[in-house]
């Protein structure tokens, strides 16, 4: 017993310990991500914000951020031997969803977008881009036409130093192509719909025969928390009975006050659906329930 005891201590030790202490490792150190750029210079030290003080930086959008999991942002100006500045903000969120979501929040539906990190786009002095769960902002106004490109190599550097996955969120995948506006996808930390009860949702925009809608997707705490969220859902519409939410699996239309008719389907702990009318959209959300479930088989 003695001997089982020891083998399972030294097992914790050299086993679950360190994977425990990967898991719970912190990001790296904000200074090894600002690279040294060629034919610039920092320009001087690094500027670091919290949740407490983002404000002082971005006054007036720090609520959005914050909204989104931030940490922390670091700030980091350079120069060149013209005295021409650029900026770079690396905005940390703690998980790539969390970027994702407030990068969604700022990105436009059409513009020069670029293959670096998870995703970019570029406009006149401005480079902004996504990598794990990073917010990367590069902006250097009238650099002339030398800026673009010392833009793009900052961002090129600063990727490779955070060295993340580099893939948008997997559920992403699973919304259906046809009809998809695009670059129309989005993460809600809280708040879906502008309802309190709803957690993390993603969601996408669709448009088909002239008709608009939106689809989502659910993030919920398991087949109890999917119960709990649609039950709080049906207790808006007046006289409802909510034990239809009981069920493993179901679909119904909840008439929502706020957002009009919203189509509802779900699986145990996955909820997904439409917000919208017409026989359009529910193909749409057959299609997106079918992904799920592939999906969940792989």
């Amino acid at each position: 017993m003695k001997n089982l005891a020891l083998a399972l201590f030294w097992l914790l030790m050299f086993v679950i310990a360190p994977a425990l202490a990967a898991a719970a490792a912190p990001p790296p150190d904000p200074a090894t991500l600002f690279p040294e750029l060629d034919g610039w210079s920092r320009d001087g030290a690094m500027a670091q914000f919290g949740p407490e003080n983002l404000y002082e930086h971005i006054n007036g959008a720090a609520e959005n951020f914050l909204a989104f999991g931030f940490e922390r942002l670091t700030v980091q100006n350079y120069v060149n031997r013209e005295r021409q500045a650029l900026t770079a903000e690396i905005y940390f969120h703690g998980t790539p969803e969390n970027a994702f979501g407030i990068y969604g929040s700022e990105k436009p539906l059409a513009g020069d977008y670029l293959a670096i990190g998870s995703e970019g786009y570029a406009e006149e002095g401005v480079l902004n881009f996504i990598s794990d769960a990073y917010y990367v902002k590069l902006n250097g106004f009238d650099l002339g036409g030398a800026g673009a490109g010392a833009l793009k190599s900052l961002a090129e550097k600063i990727t490779g130093a955070i060295n993340g996955s580099n893939a948008l969120p997997p559920a992403l995948a699973a919304f259906p192509a046809a009809g998809r506006i695009a670059r129309s996808e989005r993460y809600f930390l809280s708040n879906f719909l502008g309802l309190d009860f709803l957690g993390a949702a993603f969601s996408a925009d669709y448009e088909t025969r002239g008709k608009r809608c939106k689809l989502f997707i659910m993030k919920t705490a398991g087949r109890e928390g999917s119960q709990a969220l649609l039950k709080r859902w049906l207790a808006m519409e007046k006289g409802r009975v909510a034990a239809a939410a009981d069920a493993p699996a179901g679909s119904l239309v909840i008439n929502d006050p706020y957002n009009g008719p919203v189509s509802v389907s779900w699986q145990e702990g996955q909820v997904w659906g439409g917000v919208g009318q017409g026989e359009e959209m529910e193909a749409l959300i057959k299609d997106l329930g079918t992904n799920l479930t592939k999906k969940n088989e792989k």
